[in-house]
């Protein structure tokens, strides 16, 4: 039997989180559980193998690997977060096919937001999308803050 509210539930656009070695565990974990308590669709995905070190050593296994290209962003209207917590933006940035990623990103339909607006990731990002919106934390705006925003504005959204 199915619950009754998920046959109401709309669609809602897939939201995903890029991860490499290093990363912060507050940060993506923090995204992950927000998300989906609000109901909302995440992924994580990460940069080579499904399981991933954080920068104290913590594993996590992703959802999924870049290689297995668990989205079109060029069709779909998706959110792409990157946290450039830790080492992460850092190893975000220096990698080839993320920068081919954020182009097809900034041709096609999907979203990038970056968990620090003041970091090297952040102004990347802002080159590769010159002329459309991305999304940043501001500086004095906590992590959860900014969590909270983007799932709002996903949810209001649909």
């Amino acid at each position: 039997m199915s619950l009754p509210y998920r046959n109401s539930r709309k669609k809602r656009s897939q939201s995903y989180i890029l991860i490499g070695d290093g990363f912060d565990e507050l940060e993506v974990i923090y995204f992950l559980h927000k998300f989906r308590q609000a109901g909302l669709s995440i992924k994580s995905v990460s940069l080579f193998d499904k399981l991933v070190y954080s920068r104290q050593g913590v594993g996590l296994k992703a959802d999924y690997a870049l290689a297995d290209k668990p989205f079109d962003p060029a069709g779909d209207d998706c959110l792409l977060i990157l946290p450039s917590g830790g080492r992460n933006g850092e190893a975000l940035r220096h990698d080839a096919r993320v920068k081919s990623l954020l182009m097809e990103f900034n041709s096609g339909r999907g979203r990038v937001a970056v968990t620090g607006s003041n970091s090297h990731l952040a102004e990347d990002v802002e080159q590769v999308f010159s002329d459309r919106l991305t999304l940043h934390r501001n500086t004095e705006q906590g992590l959860e803050d900014f969590v909270k925003s983007l799932t709002e504005r996903i949810v209001y959204a649909s």
